[in-house]
């Protein structure tokens, strides 16, 4: 499957037990193996509402539609409202269950489990606002943000790859009007929607999802970036982090180090998430030892959001002021401020980010190129929102900043999307339905 992320939708297909009568593929989901194993047990309990069940089982269907796990021929998987919707009838699902078994109310857990079946140990961190879920074996990054109310994922993100066609594309941007001789591709002829797209052929080295720790260059600009440059100085952007976790009835926090090199020198990161129980806000501290005291670290936490449009009106940043800098495929490059913030006002959705110590920005948007049936196009992905800071160690050769990532409401436009109905409304259409 291409989908990535979705629990395990981007793992490979694990067999159904027998004893379960759901023709499904299943969505690992803790603490059990799957979404659909879940199901199944809520089912055998007895004790589950089961019209919640129903739902969450309509949900769990709709989620399967094959669409968004391919490329397709026209886009597939680099459709971003196709990957979304799956999202959505997975959250979905995910809420049902909840509301079947009762579990309402503020709340909060932490648990560990291969998720995406990897062979590696996963951490989801949830309350009834949000679920994160977190690699520590690659980077230490949070790979899936579920906002439970908005039914979205804010990191349904798509890191750029090669794709056959490309050479098609570079191949018709430099020499424009002259046929391509290359594999056929579905048109009979190359046709670019727009111009440019072959400088959108970048491809990323790492994944565009959260917390993904950089230590770059003195001189690295928001051009390097956006070109993919080679301008990583250490070893931190996938490397394997230790993990450990602490479990309160209010609050849950996951801890992740890692001892690594940047320029030769022996640097020591540590990160750690914290949720509390009621709250739409992720705490994150970072804490950096080892700093050598005759030189400055560039060090940057990039985080990249998904399931907002690029170019529109009401699809914006703004800073800490409030002040509007730009749509959300605006490129950014500020020398100092302590946060910013990603309005979607069609999805209602806000994401604010604000951090400790003043940081210089970079904001710049993912973009891809896919087919479509009209031709060639770009498509925005997602936007990367980079703080960065020239770190000077303390006497005993430390540092440490703390970001507050909050997901709020934003004012909803007059065309904002169509609100998805309720568990209440569901039920009731489904039994109008029986």
């Amino acid at each position: 499957m291409a989908l990535a992320s979705v629990r395990s939708l981007a793992g490979a297909k694990a067999k159904e037990p027998a004893s379960v009568p759901l023709a499904v593929a299943p969505v690992a989901d803790p603490p059990r193996r799957s979404l659909s194993q879940r199901l199944a047990d809520a089912q055998a309990d007895g004790r589950s509402d089961p019209d919640y069940l129903d739902v969450a089982r309509q949900e769990l269907y709709r989620s399967q539609c094959n669409c968004p796990y391919w490329h397709g021929a026209f886009g597939g998987l680099y459709l971003p409202h196709l990957r979304n919707a799956i999202y959505r009838h997975l959250i979905a699902a995910e809420n049902a269950l909840d509301d079947a078994a009762g579990r309402t109310g503020p709340r909060v857990a932490i648990e560990v489990g291969d998720f995406n079946l990897d062979a590696r140990q996963e951490v989801r961190i949830e309350n009834d606002h949000l679920v994160a879920l977190v690699r520590p074996a690659t980077g230490g990054h949070i790979y899936e943000l579920d906002v439970r109310e908005a039914l979205t994922n804010l990191l349904a993100t798509l890191e750029r790859r090669p794709e056959a066609y490309h050479q098609m594309i570079a191949a018709a941007a430099q020499n424009p009007g002259q046929d391509y001789h290359g594999p056929a591709s579905v048109q009979n002829k190359v046709i670019l929607k727009q111009e440019g797209l072959d400088r959108l052929l970048v491809y990323d080295k790492a994944p565009r999802k959260a917390l993904v720790d950089h230590f770059y260059s003195a001189n690295v600009t928001l051009d390097d970036l956006r070109a993919c440059r080679d301008v990583e100085r250490g070893d931190f952007v996938t490397g394997a982090y230790l993990s450990k976790f602490s479990r309160g009835s209010k609050r849950v926090a996951l801890t992740m180090e890692r001892p690594g090199w940047v320029d030769g020198h022996s640097v020591h990161v540590r990160k750690s998430i914290a949720l509390d129980a009621g709250s739409r806000a992720l705490d994150i501290h970072y804490e950096l030892e080892g700093i050598p005291q005759d030189m400055a670290l560039h060090f940057a936490v990039e985080i990249n959001l998904a399931a907002l449009a690029g170019h529109a009106p009401d699809r914006y940043y703004t800073d800490d002021t409030g002040t509007r800098l730009g749509m959300l495929d605006t490129p950014l490059d500020l020398p100092q401020t302590d946060g910013v913030s990603l309005s979607d006002e069609w999805l209602g959705l806000s994401a604010s980010l604000s951090w400790s110590c003043p940081a210089g920005l970079w904001c710049f948007p993912i973009e891809t190129v896919s087919q479509s049936e009209g031709g060639f196009e770009g498509v925005y992905q997602s936007s990367a929102v980079i703080p960065h800071w020239r770190v000077v160690a303390d006497a005993s050769g430390c540092w440490e900043v703390r970001i507050r990532w909050t997901i709020d409401r934003a004012p909803a436009t007059a065309a904002a999307a169509p609100a998805h109905a309720t568990l209440a409304e569901t039920i009731a259409g489904f039994q109008a339905a029986q």
